[in-house]
């Protein structure tokens, strides 16, 4: 018996289905004589019409074509088997032209599609491969949501893409999560770590929900979660969470012991990690290898110190605790502009100004101010923050402004914008006032032109601190005095002048000059000897 022809398919499926050629024609949006070819066997429609076509007529691509292509395609395939993925590649992608809504083809392209990305040293053809198995699988996996192995071999492919929390809950879904785990984690310490680690995520999103109900009963079933789940030894970012919301706690309550006693705790949980050696963990329970490798103290204390309970007046003794303790004054280097920027941006954040006092280092800066102050009535903050960055990096980067800076890690909390006298021409100092000599002759004069504190440490001694470091290096240097020139019209607000004021005097400074005027305020020229 004959084989049946394609045309001779299209013709009879046609006619059982009570369709002419033109109607045909029309639907497929091509002509009556192409369908009068390919029922004659006169001519072959174009790949990407096999599937319309098909669907038209009621019948799968593979019975239209007499059932005998798709034999040949999967013997083509089983041929390539031997020769491996490269090939078997090819067959699949040739197979996918003409049976584009077959399942296997595309689920043995997508596996191919894995296992070379899998197997390839380039960076990016492994992304390539990989991707594109993952669209494969995803699609699959949507339009046969029931088949669990499209879903596990998404998950594995997700994996092996490093998108580890979508692979896992994944295979968290499906009917038996454990076979689906070692499927693709295997055995072993790695299957270990990625259970806790899905363990630890859900914890996590519990906690997070308690939280969000911010009770004290909350609080209670949190603290207890952590505690069976991490056993006695916590670690310092689970800890250090759970004490300040318990100090959030204590400060709605009225209870002002049992908030500074939460807060004190929760700074030393941050603090202790610190004095941990690098590589050797106390901590036992079972989830605290996932995150010992992540964090260091000096973000979670940054992260400390931006809670905005720490600017409470009751925990004054813990922030010169933290002062004492964690502060470090060094010389401001040029590659620290950024720093010093995100610093004086912290400094302002809520005022109506940005007075960064880096109009001292260059007389045009005086000009710029002005003009801004004219176009932008009240220092409109955001209007002038791109500037004043674009000045810092130049300042600053360009290695023109220096001074000395207090830190904790690489950010900036005070800063002392200082230098050899001569270098400040724009020192709201008149000319005749300048020319009036202040030290005896052949002297070396350091000028600060302004110390600068973050609020959190503004009453506990910072200020004095960094004074006292940038006095000593001074007279390494070989300064003989320094003067300051304490405006009231550049403060922030007349306690902050006399909290600078203070801290001149505590320091040895007295008034060599009082230049107090209406326009200004009180305004002043002082100096200390270094002895």
């Amino acid at each position: 018996m004959s084989q049946t022809t394609l045309g001779q398919s299209i013709r009879r499926y046609r006619k059982e289905k009570n369709m002419t050629q033109s109607e045909l024609a029309e639907r497929l949006g091509v002509s009556v004589q192409a369908v009068s070819k390919w029922e004659t066997d006169k001519g072959m429609p174009d790949v990407n019409q096999l599937l319309p076509l098909s669907r038209l007529l009621g019948m799968s691509v593979d019975l239209l074509l007499g059932g005998d292509r798709r034999k040949e395609l999967e013997e083509r395939f089983q041929k390539a088997l031997p020769w491996g993925e490269e090939f078997t590649l090819l067959v699949s992608l040739d197979a996918l032209k003409e049976f584009p809504e077959d399942a296997t083809f595309r689920y043995r392209l997508a596996c191919d599609e894995k296992f070379l990305g899998e197997r390839e040293a380039s960076r990016s053809l492994r992304d390539l491969y990989l991707n594109r198995a993952a669209i494969h699988f995803r699609e699959l996996h949507n339009e046969y949501p029931e088949d669990e192995v499209y879903t596990s071999m998404l998950a594995e492919t997700l994996f092996a893409m490093n998108q580890r929390e979508e692979a896992m809950n994944l295979a968290s879904a499906c009917k038996d999560p454990q076979r689906a785990f070692e499927r693709f984690f295997g055995e072993g310490e790695e299957k270990r770590r990625l259970g806790q680690e899905k363990l630890l995520q859900d914890m996590m999103s519990l906690y997070g929900r308690l939280y969000a109900s911010h009770s004290r009963e909350a609080f209670d079933i949190a603290r207890t979660l952590v505690h069976s789940m991490l056993g006695e030894d916590l670690i310092y970012a689970i800890n250090h969470d759970l004490d300040v919301w318990e100090a959030e706690l204590c400060h709605e309550e009225g209870n002002i012991e049992g908030f500074v006693s939460a807060m004190t705790k929760a700074y030393e949980a941050v603090e202790a990690y610190d004095r941990i050696p690098f590589g050797t963990y106390p901590y036992q329970g079972p989830l605290f290898d996932l995150l010992n490798h992540e964090v260091k103290l000096h973000g979670a204390l940054q992260s400390f110190l931006c809670e905005p309970l720490l600017s409470d007046p009751a925990l004054e003794p813990l922030q010169r605790r933290i002062m004492e303790e964690e502060i470090t004054c060094h010389k401001l280097w040029r590659h620290e502009f950024i720093e010093f920027f995100d610093f004086c941006r912290r400094l302002t954040e809520g005022t109506n100004c940005l007075n960064f006092s880096i109009s001292f280092d260059k007389p045009y800066h005086e000009e710029v101010m002005k003009d801004w102050m004219n176009r932008y009535p009240g220092y409109a903050h955001e209007a002038l923050l791109g500037s004043y960055q674009a000045a810092v990096t130049e300042l600053v980067g360009g290695g023109i402004m220096g001074g000395f800076a207090a830190y904790i890690g690489n950010r900036i909390y005070a800063y002392c914008n200082c230098g050899a006298k001569g270098k400040y021409k724009c020192l709201p100092i008149s000319e005749e006032e300048r020319a009036i000599p202040t030290a005896p002759e052949g002297s070396k004069i350091l000028s600060i032109v302004e110390i600068m504190t973050d609020p959190v440490f503004e009453r506990v001694g910072l200020m004095d601190k960094l004074l006292a470091a940038t006095l000593a290096a001074a007279k390494k240097k070989g300064y003989t005095h320094a003067e300051a020139y304490p405006l009231e019209r550049m403060a922030m607000s007349s306690e902050a002048f006399e909290s600078l004021l203070s801290c001149y005097e505590r320091a040895g400074f007295v008034v060599v000059r009082d230049l107090s005027n209406k326009q200004d305020g009180r305004y002043f020229i002082m100096q200390k000897e270094l002895r």
